[in-house]
């Protein structure tokens, strides 16, 4: 089963971060499925949107060679070359959706915009959410909920979880790398203030970005909670990567987050975004040492968001589109 992974998100020794969950979901589906066989075409766009316009011409000449049984791309305006109006091959097309590619409060318009269109030509799509797969169905007939998984063994809790400091300092992780917007730092900085105002909690702020998978594990299972303050999410990664480490994790109500932390003890996914609540929220959540409720960790087992589990569903997929009439 030869197949074409097209997408613009993929790590680099430079961004060693930067859409690693779509190469692990490539390298668990090889794994656990060895027929398949994935040719990567990365979209590199750091020198701007030129590779986009190269991708079209490029991607449409490889599929016309009769190679490939099937074509995944990742990230919808990846599926640019899907809008060529000289196409003449016909081999079924999988989009996987990312999140500021389909949901409009991201605020990147034109790319809603030409993904809408990308998703008429595609044969099925993949969203992370619920509200994703309400906007994907519009274009796309064919839609399954299939969130990004999580490696569960780089990512995985510690012998002794670390405790606050005995001046009251306290370890918060910030899931992302604080220029980006739509992560929206200056409410987790609110939230931090008004720890220390309301409860005298002073907080040692660790920022993920540029680091390694096993650092990023490292620097959750060093934390005491990790604090989300999106504007919009899919499925966040860094929420499931801390439940498999079992770091408690308060949340604003973003993608799937709400169904994620449901159940879970410690972790909060709150229905406010006022500072205040927030606070409110990590305060409770660091004070609660009984642990009601079921750990991150199982939670991600139970959803079957490990990598075999998506692996798998991810094929049958592969198989559905392959072997239509």
């Amino acid at each position: 089963m030869k197949i074409l992974l097209v997408t613009n998100m993929f790590p680099s020794e430079n961004r060693p971060d930067y859409g690693v969950f779509v190469k692990e979901q490539m390298d668990a589906v090889s794994r656990r499925f060895p027929e398949v066989d994935y040719e990567l075409y990365y979209i590199d766009n750091t020198n701007g949107n030129k590779a986009y316009l190269r991708s079209v011409i490029d991607i449409n000449r490889k599929i016309s060679g009769g190679r490939y049984d099937l074509v995944h791309i990742h990230y919808g305006l990846s599926g640019l070359f899907l809008l060529w109006p000289f196409r003449r091959w016909k081999v079924p097309v999988v989009v996987t959706l990312h999140g500021g590619d389909i949901q409009p409060e991201q605020g990147k318009t034109v790319q809603v915009a030409l993904t809408n269109r990308i998703l008429r030509h595609a044969d099925a799509a993949i969203s992370l959410n619920d509200r994703m797969t309400a906007l994907a169905g519009r274009r796309c007939s064919n839609v399954a909920k299939i969130a990004c998984s999580v490696d569960t063994e780089i990512f995985a809790p510690s012998e002794s979880r670390r405790h606050s400091a005995a001046d009251g300092t306290v370890r918060l992780l910030f899931p992302s790398n604080p220029a980006r917007k739509v992560k929206n730092y200056p409410l987790f900085e609110a939230v931090v203030a008004k720890l220390e105002h309301k409860y005298g909690l002073k907080a040692d702020t660790v920022c993920v970005m540029n680091m390694t998978r096993s650092e990023v594990a490292q620097a959750m299972r060093d934390s005491d909670l990790m604090l989300m303050t999106s504007i919009s999410e899919g499925s966040p990664q860094a929420v499931k990567e801390a439940m498999a480490c079992n770091l408690p994790v308060v949340s604003t109500k973003v993608g799937d987050v709400d169904m994620l932390l449901d159940g879970v003890g410690r972790c909060v996914c709150s229905a406010s975004d006022d500072p205040e609540a927030l606070a409110d929220h990590v305060f409770a959540a660091l004070g609660d040492e009984s642990c009601t409720g079921m750990t991150g960790r199982e939670k991600i087992f139970a959803l079957g968001l490990d990598h075999d589990s998506v692996a798998a569903r991810i094929f049958d997929i592969y198989l559905s589109l392959i072997n239509r009439p």
